[in-house]
């Protein structure tokens, strides 16, 4: 699998809130970075956040506007739509995406830059 299809698994996998596929496609030491938050280092670090975002979330959607790949990153421009278990939802908040690979083929580095402003005016709860 090229790192373009990795990458488009991945988002996939957020689609069906499924953790465990979300962290099979991501390295062992696997950098998440999701401005303006503190970086996440190893998968269960990772994994503890994605958890505890799941808790909340009923329903989540990655809609890739644009990918640009190369051999050793992809980055993607989305908009991600978020229903919360309270009802609300969150629709169509601008993202750009970062993913770094190892020599598996596994993420390694994962930046994603949004707008805090933006989340809190959308409604988004507390992270």
């Amino acid at each position: 699998m090229n790192n373009d299809e990795t990458v488009k698994q991945f988002c996939a996998a957020w689609d069906e809130m499924d953790l465990g596929k979300i962290l099979s496609l991501m390295s062992n030491d696997a950098v998440y970075h999701n401005l303006p938050l503190e970086p996440l280092k190893g998968r269960e670090q990772i994994a503890d956040f994605v958890e505890g975002f799941f808790k909340i979330t009923a329903t989540t959607n990655f809609k890739i506007l644009t990918l640009v790949a190369d051999d050793k990153r992809v980055v993607t421009e989305r908009v991600d739509t978020f229903g919360f278990k309270d009802g609300t939802m969150m629709k169509e908040l601008p993202i750009l995406g970062i993913f770094e690979f190892d020599n598996n083929g596994k993420i390694s580095s994962w930046r994603e830059y949004w707008d805090l402003k933006d989340w809190v005016k959308r409604g988004g709860p507390a992270l």
